[in-house]
């Protein structure tokens, strides 16, 4: 799941929360500020690479299919700053399987904040 995927689910989230229909749950606080986050990063995110070394399913989530993950990851950004970071993001099930140690993704970092990492796309 890319950073593009991500910022279809928050505005799906977004849309869910504006029609507020009897068969939509509302998105949790943490939904709204992972969506906040995706939408940052995709305009101001600072760029970099990232190793993954270790995944774990956190156990949140609105969604059944989208499960939430903690992911271990070295961060290097192009400004070159390296350090270790914990990324909560969301993945499908068959999207888990690429997000495994050793993998070698790109990331945007919060630039107020850099522990605020997101993956997006392998590198």
């Amino acid at each position: 799941m890319g950073l593009m995927d991500n910022i279809k689910k928050a505005q799906e989230m977004a849309q869910q929360a504006a029609q507020g229909g009897a068969n939509t749950a509302n998105p949790s606080a943490g939904d709204v500020e992972y969506a906040n986050l995706a939408m940052k990063l995709n305009q101001n995110g600072l760029p970099g690479n990232a190793t993954i070394n270790s995944i774990t399913e956190s156990g949140e989530g609105s969604d059944p299919v989208n499960k939430a993950y903690d992911i271990g990851i070295s961060v290097e950004l192009e400004n070159g700053q390296s350090y270790d970071a914990t990324v909560h993001q969301y993945l499908t099930q068959d999207a888990v399987n690429a997000y495994q140690p050793g993998g070698k993704f790109q990331v945007k970092a919060d630039p107020d904040d850099t522990s605020k990492v997101m993956l997006f796309g392998q590198a």
